[in-house]
């Protein structure tokens, strides 16, 4: 009654994680395909799109502006005729034409401060789209590392079903030939039984961790997702001083810092701007014109009078500040506050990003001190767990007790394999701030 068949199911748990590999994604490839999905990125670029328009119209300011102008009027009574300036009493019917065109010549260097802080505003958002990138790969990276391990935690789980069910067996010929009593096979049977519930509830976790990782890089359907597992390596995890002042070496290239930089640099373009509303203005203007009238037209017929009318101009405009209610003052101060800000930014962004190498840095070298410790517990608990399968065996010691070096056992290899993805992860973050 109490005999145990291997459920055919424990197998099919083997072969699970054994797919095609059109369906199975690196880390590299779960990285891209989350870029080209987010819409956080897609907002970025945009942005960037935005920035480069603004650029563009900005370049586009020095040229010169070119309008034309055309305008078709009827009156009637006692009106004056455009075409001699004399009263008249019957109904006129005029139209004029114009084109003209006005240069900037001199505006206090506004145009070309605002070129250069809108180049500067350009490149800062190219660093933001990479700051989203970066933010977007570690979310992605942990997701992927927490498939792997709960992965490599469900194998532990079905190693301790297939073990018991093999101890099972076994015990049962042994009760069997009346050479063990039927409360180890009893006390055997409640742990197999709980072991499957455990392994069971590990592949819902497996589950849950790629349908996580799935919505993070908006797949479409995480049930025909699969991820490649990565070696694993412990001797090329160098953590040591020398590797964190490589680290803080290269901070200053990250997106965070640059992209604070060019924000300080658009912020003091920005003063210059503000300050060009003090200096005077100098525009060229030139135009042309014509007209004409029906109240003339038995003398002049129309192409007539529009080559009569045709009148040219040209104009010097210079515009002298002399008092702006104190707006070009507050606006001035507005830019030093605003240069201020950025300044503070600036100083705000390279100490969190020290102080996050740093912690980055001593949570690996934690890590990698707890996989040693890990290491060696798990090796302890194997010789203590296979010395004690053997008294069981032989009938020295209870299914109870065997059942605790199991569970230590278990406990040991979940240790291990937690801080070695750990230690993964953490030292893959390192490793994306060089």
């Amino acid at each position: 009654m109490l005999s145990r068949k291997i459920v055919p199911i424990v197998l099919l748990y083997f072969f699970v994680l054994d797919i095609s590999a059109q369906n199975k994604y690196t880390l590299e490839q779960c990285i891209d395909y989350a870029y080209k999905q987010s819409f956080d990125i897609k907002q970025r670029l945009l942005k960037i799109r935005q920035s480069e328009n603004t650029v563009r119209q900005s370049k586009q300011a020095v040229y010169p502006n070119a309008s034309g102008s055309f305008s078709q009027g009827v009156s009637s009574g006692r009106s004056i005729d455009p075409f001699t300036n004399g009263f008249v009493s019957h109904t006129v019917s005029s139209n004029s034409i114009g084109l003209g065109t006005n240069l900037v010549v001199f505006n206090g260097f506004a145009i070309k401060n605002q070129i250069a802080q809108n180049e500067f505003n350009l490149k800062a958002d190219e660093w933001d789209l990479q700051s989203g990138k970066n933010e977007l790969r570690n979310r992605i990276t942990l997701a992927y590392m927490q498939v792997l391990m709960n992965q490599e935690l469900w194998k532990i789980s079905q190693e301790q079903v297939v073990n018991l069910q093999s101890q099972l067996k076994r015990v049962q010929e042994l009760v069997e030939e009346g050479n063990m009593p039927p409360t180890n096979l009893i006390d055997l049977d409640a742990q197999l039984a709980t072991a499957e519930f455990d392994a069971l509830n590990m592949k819902n976790t497996i589950e849950l961790a790629k349908l996580s990782l799935a919505q993070l890089m908006a797949f479409p359907e995480y049930h025909s997702f699969e991820v490649e597992p990565i070696a694993f390596d412990e001797k090329v995890f160098v953590i040591n001083d020398s590797y964190l002042q490589t680290i803080l070496m290269a901070a200053n290239n990250q997106p965070l810092i640059k992209n604070a930089e060019l924000r300080f640099q658009s912020a003091k373009v920005g003063i210059r701007i503000a300050q060009a509303a003090k200096y005077p203005s100098v525009s060229l203007g030139a135009g042309m014109g014509t007209a004409y009238s029906s109240a003339a037209a038995r003398e002049y017929n129309y192409f007539n009078q529009l080559n009569f009318n045709l009148n040219q101009y040209a104009r010097l405009n210079i515009n002298i500040p002399i008092y702006s209610n104190g707006q070009v003052k507050m606006r001035i101060n507005n830019a030093l506050i605003a240069r201020q800000m950025a300044e503070t930014q600036l100083s705000q962004s390279k100490l969190q990003l020290k102080q996050e190498i740093e912690q980055a840095y001593l949570a690996a070298s934690i890590s990698k001190e707890k996989l040693s410790s890990a290491k060696r517990q798990l090796n302890t608990q194997q010789v203590a767990f296979d010395s004690a399968k053997e008294r069981f065996t032989e009938g020295l010691i209870h299914a109870i007790e065997l059942n605790n070096f199991r569970l230590n056992l278990e406990k040991a290899k979940s240790s291990f394999v937690q801080a070695k993805y750990e230690l993964f992860f953490r030292k893959i973050i390192l490793d994306y701030y060089k």
